[in-house]
């Protein structure tokens, strides 16, 4: 039985330009596709975000970055509706969010 070494018996003949754009393409199969939201989840989201600003309420987003979900727990302290942000503080900094950027929004109970 030959045992085969897959792709590394090639790289030696295979140009560096031609190595990163596998490695590019190889990356690119395993990012997640950003879903489209619905108007009700758009809302629901909006009145989560303005229920924990009005009771200082820790908020849990779920934000769109880098191809990739990611959450954030923090407290809304502000809206810029001009630039479409939203202003978190969370245990270490002050972050800027992008409306576009939150995916999911809920109340962090201090019970759970």
């Amino acid at each position: 039985m030959i045992q085969d070494r897959g792709n590394m018996k090639w790289t030696s003949l295979m140009l560096p330009e031609h190595l990163v754009e596998i490695r590019k393409w190889k990356e690119e199969q395993f990012h997640e596709k950003k879903r489209e939201l619905s108007e009700w989840e758009l809302e629901e989201i909006e009145q989560t975000i303005q229920r924990a600003f009005k009771m200082k309420e820790q908020v849990k987003l779920m934000l769109w970055s880098d191809n990739k979900l990611l959450d954030v727990v923090g407290f809304v302290t502000g809206v810029d509706v001009f630039k479409k942000e939203l202003l978190l503080e969370t245990d270490t900094s002050i972050k800027h969010i992008v409306f576009d950027h939150i995916q999911n929004a809920s109340l962090v109970n201090s019970d759970d």
